[in-house]
């Protein structure tokens, strides 16, 4: 059976053309990796400056709405709600679902996490009912764990226990719901109180 090329497997994804094109996203996923260890670090400012970086130059080589450009705006994204600067994450994670909506299976849990991480800016705006409509916006099966070291894995609704409070947010399991906590106990409410 002959190879199947990638383009008839991801008929919206970016496929490199060039040797240089290769070289430019190749350059950009380092940085966006050394970000992130800026990132881990508390060097906000530098991880923002490297991934601006790496957006620049998948713009340049892949264009705005392929799939490797939409893991750099998820980064910004969540490095944004870090920065509590929520309207430009919100932004970001917004280009990242868009982009990931549109992908084939493989990036279900990449969207998943994309809404789970938009979810928690609605949280931290203060708007509850928005963040669990979010969450449940691809309907009832393909959810993600709120804790943001959940071991990887998208749920259906009813596998997972919500806030007992808020009632907004969704949890695998008592440990992640307790890890959790101490993001998520500075928004928590009743959604009747919103």
């Amino acid at each position: 059976m002959p190879p199947v090329p990638v383009a008839s497997l991801f008929p919206s994804a970016s496929v490199h053309t060039s040797p240089e094109s290769f070289a430019l996203v190749n350059q950009a996923a380092n940085l966006n990796n050394r970000a992130l260890q800026h990132s881990q670090n508390g060097d906000w400012s530098g991880a923002e400056r490297m991934h601006l970086e790496a957006l620049e130059l998948k713009m340049q080589s892949i264009g705005p709405n392929a799939y490797s450009t939409s893991i750099t705006y998820h980064a910004l994204g969540e490095l944004y709600l870090k920065m509590g600067r929520l309207d430009e994450a919100e932004a970001q994670l917004h280009k990242a679902i868009a982009i990931r909506n549109i992908q084939p299976g493989a990036a279900s849990f990449d969207t998943a996490v994309s809404r789970e991480s938009l979810a928690q800016v609605y949280e931290a705006k203060g708007d509850l009912k928005k963040a669990k409509e979010t969450r449940l916006s691809a309907g009832k099966l393909n959810i993600a764990c709120a804790h943001e070291k959940c071991p990887m894995a998208t749920f259906k609704k009813t596998e997972l226990a919500n806030c007992s409070g808020c009632r907004a947010v969704y949890y695998c399991s008592q440990p992640c719901q307790k890890a959790d906590w101490r993001r998520h106990k500075r928004h928590c409410r009743t959604l009747s109180d919103v």
